[in-house]
């Protein structure tokens, strides 16, 4: 099977239905932590997704049914520079709205860390601190507003969901590592 490694550009649906494996490393230089996304079972222009975090087993892309996972339109990038993040992003059935998900590694304690999300809109940046996580979306998603930001924050050991809160500004990038996820 090839591997295809994703670059810092989004991923369009022409690609992802090659039917090839997609990774991203999210380790620091000389540590590789590779995470894998891989579709199976088509069904009218929709698969099942998969990921598969460095050697351990694929699972499916969102707990449940394995329909949970079925998706459409589906985009993945690798995001990042310095430390990259992993977004997959799309028509998920179980849904009914745009549903995804933000993976990194975390070097320090030796993890792979999720943030699931449920938005009209993709996140446009992660924002990693010492104790907690920022996952913020641009204006104009599901309040329908040109200025306010939704920020979710995700406290370390926190189950996926965290909290929520809107502000007009992003958040202060002092004590956070950011990275831009897309546009």
């Amino acid at each position: 099977m090839i591997r295809l490694t994703l670059g810092l550009s989004l991923l369009g649906p022409a690609l992802a239905f090659a039917g090839t494996p997609l990774s991203c490393d999210l380790g620091a230089p000389g540590a590789p932590r590779v995470v894998e996304v891989l579709r199976t079972d088509a069904i009218a222009g929709s698969h099942v997704y998969h990921v598969r975090e460095g050697k351990a087993s694929r699972r499916l892309l969102f707990d449940g049914e394995a329909e949970d996972s079925r998706g459409s339109e589906v985009r993945i990038r690798c995001a990042g520079r310095t430390r990259r993040a992993l977004v997959v992003m799309g028509d998920f059935m179980s849904a009914g709205y745009p549903r995804g998900m933000v993976m990194v590694h975390d070097a320090a304690g030796q993890r792979f860390q999720r943030f699931d999300f449920a938005e009209r809109h993709a996140p446009r940046w992660l924002y990693l601190g010492k104790t907690e996580t920022l996952l913020v979306f641009p204006p104009g998603g599901r309040l329908e507003t040109a200025h306010r930001y939704l920020i979710q924050r995700f406290v370390d050991g926190d189950k996926p969901g965290g909290t929520e809160a809107i502000d007009s500004v992003r958040p202060n990038a002092k004590g956070y590592e950011v990275i831009e996820l897309g546009r």
